[in-house]
């Protein structure tokens, strides 16, 4: 068996590419000078270490689709956040979700019949540090699940892989919450239940040789599902999680010693509140066998982006090795602060 992953692509149509160099210049605006330059530094400086070109991620993503068919994989899961969400509200935004719809509809094009599809945590919405709003919305879920035809579970089997797609924004749901709109509390809690239940069923009809590879975005959601107690009977059939969010292996290196400073860190502001939480629950990570899926673009100027690709070695091990996406030949774009 031979699949390939990737993950954290977030192309940026031309909308929100526009709308992303209008958010820069609206920063200008601020009549305090002190607060103009503190906010313009900020952007600046989170362009610069984590989110590099704007313009770079479509690239990236098209050469991770060449490195892919190259492989020749019998499956290609794409492990969640499509677009930039510069709304801050997911899908329900029409630019980001013109922008997931060009990636999905690309993918499918390019793999028919081979590609699934996870969602993550920008798909559904999640507070804006830029804009300062947003969070999640059933909206965006609903336009994913029915219009881009991503479920929020799937369950694949392949020569006795067990392939699983889990949405972990609804097993992480409680860090969310306080961000979504009041009306829909009870909705989001009833997606939750249903989403609990479809992945105790799958874990319970589990052969006893089978073997498992989970998909999910987040790794915050395996501290919820480390918690099942159907899940925990069936932790030594897991042979590796497929995580991404994070971007790159390094900051789940650095996630693992942050869990062990221990917890007292309560912030307030969405953002800071919602990493707390999902490092607080690290330690337990361990037991799903995590390997991290890199960011197709990266995660700054200066470091190149990947993707995942999983194999039978020839013990019959299921092994994983990440392929790099190389920058070189590259033509950066310096049209301005808001494309860099």
């Amino acid at each position: 068996m031979r699949l390939a992953v990737i993950s954290d692509i977030h192309v940026l149509g031309p909308t929100e590419i526009a709308r992303a160099n209008q958010t820069y210049d609206a920063l200008g605006v601020d009549l305090h000078p002190l607060k103009r330059t503190w906010r313009r530094g900020l952007y600046r400086v989170r362009r610069r270490f984590w989110n590099g070109h704007l313009e770079w991620r479509h690239t990236a993503f098209l050469r991770a689709l060449d490195t892919v068919e190259k492989f020749r994989p019998e499956w290609v899961i794409a492990n969640g956040d499509y677009g930039g969400d510069y709304g801050g509200v997911g899908l329900s935004n029409e630019a980001t979700y013109d922008s997931a719809a060009l990636v999905v509809q690309l993918i499918r094009q390019r793999f028919p019949e081979r590609a699934r599809f996870v969602f993550g945590d920008h798909d559904i919405g999640k507070y804006s540090t830029v804009l300062r709003e947003g969070g999640i919305r059933i909206s965006s879920l609903d336009r994913g699940e029915t219009q881009l035809g991503i479920p929020s579970f799937w369950h694949e089997v392949d020569d006795n892989v067990h392939l699983i797609g889990l949405n972990s924004s609804l097993f992480t749901l409680e860090h969310f919450l306080p961000e979504a709109l009041l009306e829909e509390v009870p909705e989001w809690k009833r997606r939750q239940a249903a989403h609990l239940a479809h992945v105790r069923e799958a874990f319970t009809s589990l052969p006893r040789q089978a073997q498992v590879i989970l998909f999910c975005h987040d790794p915050s959601a395996l501290e919820a599902l480390a918690q099942l107690p159907v899940v925990q009977r069936r932790l030594p059939q897991i042979a590796l999680t497929v995580i991404g969010h994070l971007h790159s292996p390094t900051l789940l290196w650095l996630a693992r010693r942050a869990a062990r400073l221990g917890g007292g860190w309560n912030p307030h502001y969405p953002v800071a509140r919602i990493i707390s939480k999902g490092l607080a629950g690290a330690r337990s990570w361990e037991l799903f066998r995590p390997v991290v899926c890199p960011s197709t673009f990266g995660t700054g100027h200066h470091v190149a982006g990947g993707l995942l690709l999983v194999e039978r070695n020839v013990k019959g091990d299921l092994v994983a090795r990440r392929r790099r996406v190389n920058r070189r030949h590259y033509a950066r774009h310096r049209a301005g602060p808001g494309r860099a």
